[in-house]
């Protein structure tokens, strides 16, 4: 609220806060009610009226805040929790919060602030993605970036089709001895946790209701290449990578549910560093050798969230890497109880695609990852603008503190258990997006004054 001199114009308030102010009414006790251009926190607010309040005719100026019931903790105008209607919605512990029972992100409060918007796209640079009815009009064009037919699987080397025909491998067939797998179809699982399409009566929900989903293609038979994967991520943070058409749809968040032992090569840095100064925020799962995540990569690159896993109780997923490496955790799930996993998309075919379109539960620090990397797309959703450190600086300082008794502490699993409530409101978002500044005169030794209130090869983990 800032009371201010009859003289005082909307033009130098504005410069003093920064943005242009427009007016909306006025309010009693000789003031103003003007409106920000874009929803901001409290602080920021108050910033701008502490600028507005040193202006020559301005008495004070002060945030408009919004009031709420005592013990409501900033639910604001927003109706009671918002439970999507997917049919298997209830089997995603992962994504509620019931302390002692379900560490989950807290996600039913976070969707009555924000479900997202088609705007936000998210890269998820896996094996590739399958046509299901649950991703249906969730992607934009994406692109394979396996250069060696063998690792592809699908008769041909980088092309413009990202589909996943595969990663079944022979017993032995990657070198060494291992036994035969079947497909893991582990892009469309990743894919379907950041972004599945929600309250739409069937089958699972999507941390983010409405983003789209990049599928790029840098994991096939055995695994894939460091250089295919460098090349993805430059690619899918909307920078030039020779022979390759150039993206029309950079993504402000990129998911890799992958890695293998090793540092971080200088062509990783470089990659990784060349995607977060274009503005992406790179989320990297931690591994799920129960190890120190130092020593393995891009885990250990600089300038990337690398994500534990936690199980349903809070603790460490058994299988999870940990270490300072870690910056936060998230839901990983343990199948020794299938229901105990992750839930989300999937099909049944053991080599090739049989469009089931099915849904598994799944664990790992794969799935821990694009738990994060799906509330970090809310989070730059709301705030275009945010860089990659200001994305993660919020998720940290809004963390979930670890349970009582568990196996996680904050030099092992990072920060805590991320929270879309917690962050979503750190923003102090509002449905309709708007934050008034309240600029009203108060009487004061200056001229008589009406006031204005203005509201290697690696591999998936």
């Amino acid at each position: 609220m800032v009371g201010m001199s009859e003289g005082q114009e909307l033009p130098v308030l504005s410069q003093a806060a920064g943005v242009t102010v427009t007016y909306v009414r006025p309010m009693s006790g000789d003031a103003h009610v003007l409106k920000l251009p874009t929803a901001v926190s409290p602080k920021e607010a108050a910033v701008m009226a502490a600028e507005m309040a040193k202006l020559d005719g301005v008495a004070y100026a002060e945030p408009d805040l919004i009031k709420t019931i005592d013990g409501r903790a900033q639910r604001l105008l927003y109706t009671p929790e918002l439970t999507p209607n997917d049919t298997q919605f209830n089997e995603q512990w992962h994504y509620m919060y019931t302390p002692g029972t379900s560490e989950g992100l807290n996600l039913v409060n976070a969707w009555n602030l924000y479900t997202g918007s088609n705007s936000t796209i998210v890269a998820v640079l896996d094996t590739g993605i399958l046509n299901h009815t649950d991703l249906a009009g969730k992607t934009v064009a994406g692109y394979d970036f396996i250069d060696d037919p063998f690792v592809g699987n699908d008769g041909d080397g980088r092309d413009s089709n990202p589909a996943d025909p595969g990663d079944w491998i022979l017993a032995n067939e990657c070198g060494g001895s291992h036994p035969a797998d079947d497909s893991s179809w582990h892009g469309t699982h990743v894919a379907g946790t950041i972004a599945a399409a929600t309250n739409n009566n069937l089958g699972v929900a999507g941390v983010n209701w409405n983003a789209r989903i990049l599928p790029v293609r840098v994991l096939g038979k055995c695994g894939g290449y460091t250089s295919d994967i460098v090349d993805g991520i430059r690619w899918s943070a909307g920078l030039a990578v020779t022979g390759v058409p150039a993206n029309a749809n950079p993504a402000k968040v990129l998911n890799l549910s992958l890695g293998g032992p090793g540092s971080c090569s200088t062509t990783e840095q470089n990659a990784v560093n060349a995607a977060v100064a274009a503005g992406s925020v790179v989320v990297v799962a931690a591994g799920n050798s129960n190890a120190n995540a130092s020593g393995f990569t891009p885990a250990n690159c600089n300038n990337v969230i690398t994500v534990a896993a936690t199980n349903r109780t809070g603790s460490r997923a058994f299988y999870s890497n940990f270490g300072s490496t870690v910056e936060v955790s998230a839901p990983g799930g343990e199948t020794t109880v299938a229901a105990n996993g992750v839930l989300s998309t999937l099909d049944t075919g053991a080599t090739t695609p049989n469009n089931s379109n099915t849904y598994a539960f799944y664990q790992g620090t794969s799935m821990a990852a694009p738990h994060v990397a799906g509330l970090a797309s809310l989070i730059v959703g709301l705030r275009p603008a945010y860089t990659p450190a200001q994305v993660l600086s919020l998720l940290q300082s809004t963390a979930r503190p670890f349970p009582g008794g568990s196996t996680c502490n904050t030099s092992n699993c990072g920060a805590g258990i991320v929270d879309a409530y917690q962050a979503l409101t750190q923003l102090s978002v509002v449905f309709d997006q708007d934050i008034y500044l309240p600029v009203v005169l108060r009487p004061a030794p200056r001229p008589p004054a009406t006031s204005a209130a203005f509201t290697y090869c690696q591999s998936w983990f």
